[in-house]
């Protein structure tokens, strides 16, 4: 097609000048001299302009736990662009800085793979040209508690807490073994921590029992329970292991209630490593006490005036230097803890009188026996001190 002169394009002479070069002027021009035969030479014009960029998948996708998903750009560029892939929260799933290519393919999607990725384009003209694309996952509900047992007593205040994630947000609701919570009794609470709470303001008994926290989204349905319960707390021991006396042995722990504690059980045996030669003494003492007994009976520290109360017991008949161990429970209208951790002590070491002897068995142990040696030692040594040197025969 023959090329007619324009503000852009001037002959001067044999030769053509083009101004303001568009990508569109790129092409061959062909100069014909009209002879016989025709002389034509072809000229090429290749038009270098800077990458741009464009997405070829959408800005948002929303992708389901585990499935895989595929981020796509284009690029147009003279010489052609690179296209490289980043993250805008730092290093891609695979662990690399960057990925070269028009696509790149996540799989196993997970919260790993969430965020947003950019697309850059780049041929050396020019800045860079990029454009961003993000994956949000979603996932089937998820329910945890901050505590699966509540110990409380009537008249107080308390707060069942669950906390729920999912996408898309799922929906939550109470129920009390297996029944809705439509009583203004209850209050329902949530907020933006994922936080759900389910408040009583003051306590029934016929509040106690196992309360539901149930999480509902087109994903999925979980839930976990709750337990409210008057029960006391299971003890725990507070004295040291070391006994100050030789046969008896005093345990104090504490006891969290909020109800009046009404009777303890007190278990405690000899240490299993000590019962080889004595297997049956290894059998528990089991005793129950009233905090309120009778003169005479244990020895209690007075209750505190909150739930929490300091109780103290003295374990008697025991045998000297010997290691024992001991477990304690409480009960109070609304039934018995479990059994503290078992607690291990020893009672103090008997001092053995000059000259007596020593038998072997269970009733002296080591350390006594090497006092007692190291005593009558010393005492032969001073007896031949005193008698002085033996008289020449």
């Amino acid at each position: 097609m023959p090329i007619r002169q324009s503000k852009r394009l001037q002959k001067l002479g044999n030769s053509f000048t083009l101004s303001g070069v568009r990508r569109s002027h790129a092409g061959s021009y062909v100069c014909r001299i009209e002879t016989s035969p025709a002389i034509e030479v072809t000229h090429t014009l290749d038009v270098q302009y800077p990458a741009t960029v464009r997405r070829l998948s959408p800005r948002l996708q929303h992708v389901v736990q585990g499935s895989s998903v595929t981020l796509e750009c284009g690029a147009d560029g003279n010489p052609p662009a690179t296209i490289t892939w980043t993250r805008q929260q730092g290093h891609l799933p695979s662990g690399s800085r960057m990925h070269e290519g028009r696509s790149i393919t996540l799989s196993n999607a997970d919260h790993d793979v969430e965020g947003t990725y950019i697309c850059t384009a780049k041929n050396g003209l020019g800045h860079p040209s990029s454009t961003d694309m993000t994956i949000e996952i979603q996932y089937p509900p998820d329910v945890t508690t901050e505590e699966s047992l509540l110990h409380t007593g009537v008249g107080r205040y308390v707060e069942l807490v669950c906390r729920v994630h999912g996408r898309p947000v799922p929906t939550v609701s109470w129920t009390k073994q297996g029944r809705p919570l439509l009583s203004e009794h209850y209050v329902f609470s949530h907020d933006t921590q994922h936080r759900h709470t389910l408040t009583i303001q003051e306590v029934r008994e016929e509040d106690f029992g196992e309360y539901t926290c149930t999480a509902e989204s087109p994903l999925g349905r979980t839930n976990t329970s709750i337990r409210l319960t008057g029960l006391p707390r299971v003890p725990r021991v507070t004295s040291s292991p070391a006994g100050g006396e030789r046969t008896t042995y005093t345990l104090t722990w504490v006891a969290e209630s909020h109800t009046p504690v009404i009777m303890y059980r007190l278990q405690y045996r000899r240490h299993k490593e000590r019962l080889i030669h004595n297997p049956s003494a290894g059998q528990w003492n089991i005793r129950l006490y009233s905090p309120n007994g009778p003169a005479g009976g244990p020895a209690l520290a007075p209750l505190s005036s909150g739930p929490v109360q300091q109780m103290t017991h003295a374990i008697t008949d025991l045998e000297p230097a010997t290691d024992y161990e001991a477990t304690v429970a409480v009960e109070n209208k609304f039934g018995w803890s479990g059994d503290s951790e078992i607690f291990h002590f020893y009672t103090k070491k008997a001092e053995v009188a000059l000259g007596k002897s020593i038998r072997g068995g269970g009733g002296c142990t080591r350390p006594a026996l090497l006092t007692t040696t190291a005593s009558l030692l010393a005492s032969l040594t001073t007896a031949l001190l005193l008698l002085g040197p033996p008289a020449a025969l």
